[in-house]
């Protein structure tokens, strides 16, 4: 039913004939409101308009990916955060899905709860103001109880008299876990420390990395008078993504001095790791240090081999080196 709404159903096409049949030129004609009063009458009786996905991920013949989203509508009284005190109709969401990995955005670090548990993570959206969102996501890696625990959505929100209303309700398994874990989260924020998991994740989570040799510095001076300092860089081996970035070719980067807490320029010849987020690389750009006190990343024996295993854990890496 859900999706039907959504659809140009049979009020809308009403509306649409008799515009066109009286040469009438209202926007919205009778038809389309009577659907809602409709809805909303059948939603105080006990109907909950619903759908549900559900998908599954092959990759040779194996299955790599796995998902379930329930999608509800519903109301509820004296909820002034979204409708000022009165009765409201909304989207009650539930989503859990296996991913390849958690994408960051430009050059936004990765997610504090990831230390916690690195193969998976909870959470909720923060911009949608008509609808009510849990998430769960999990890697392959991610342990099958853990898995089971997640995937855990009471299906009796479809048909209970009482509605759900929030992520508790439909999700509880999962929003347990994120409601006690919070306040840890919030403190591993502040707390810095670089450690192995955090390059390792950094292999797995970023979508752009490249190995690149520092050449040099040239300074310039905009319209406003402010001084910039770019960087030339020389691309040594493409790990992941960049698909424009060519091997042996020079690039020029945004200033690098000051990053990873260090005032001073690094010295030509410094081979570092590069790296960046989910979205176009000419705007977010590619960045050095992945946070957490780890200052940068030079490419060594040791970060390469931690990067390296993270990569082989976002099995769509081979489909963005193509």
């Amino acid at each position: 039913m859900l999706g039907y709404l959504f659809k140009r159903n049979v009020f809308v096409r009403l509306d649409d004939y008799f515009r066109w049949r009286l040469k009438l030129s209202y926007d919205i004609g009778p038809f389309v409101p009577l659907e809602l009063v409709l809805l909303r009458a059948y939603m105080r009786v006990g109907g909950r308009p619903a759908r549900i996905v559900a998908n599954v991920g092959m990759r040779d013949g194996i299955v790599w990916s796995k998902g379930f989203s329930v999608f509800i509508e519903t109301y509820a009284h004296d909820i002034p955060v979204f409708f000022g005190g009165t009765l409201g109709s909304y989207t009650l969401i539930a989503e859990t899905r296996s991913v390849p990995r958690f994408d960051f955005y430009g050059s936004k670090w990765i997610s504090a709860q990831l230390r916690l548990h690195p193969d998976y993570m909870m959470g909720h959206p923060g911009g949608c103001e008509i609808c009510v969102e849990g998430w769960a996501k999990f890697t392959p890696y991610a342990d099958s109880l853990v898995v089971h625990r997640l995937m855990q959505l009471d299906l009796s929100c479809l048909t209970r008299w009482h509605p759900c209303l929030n992520q508790s309700d439909i999700m509880p398994a999962a929003w347990t876990q994120y409601l006690a874990e919070s306040p840890r989260v919030d403190e591993l924020r502040d707390q810095l420390a670089c450690t192995p998991s955090i390059i390792e994740m950094l292999g797995r989570d970023s979508a752009n990395m490249v190995t690149a040799e520092i050449l040099g510095y040239h300074e310039s001076m905009d319209e406003w008078g402010s001084q910039h300092v770019g960087t030339r860089i020389r691309v040594l081996e493409r790990l992941k993504g960049a698909a424009d970035w060519k091997v042996g070719e020079t690039r020029e980067v945004s200033d690098l001095s000051g990053i990873g807490g260090d005032s001073t320029r690094l010295p030509p010849g410094t081979q570092l790791v590069f790296f960046g987020g989910w979205g176009p690389l000419s705007i977010s750009g590619m960045r050095i240090d992945p946070g957490y006190a780890c200052p940068v990343l030079p490419a060594n024996e040791t970060n390469l081999r931690l990067v390296r295993s993270g990569i082989a854990q976002d099995y769509t890496a081979n489909d963005q080196a193509e």
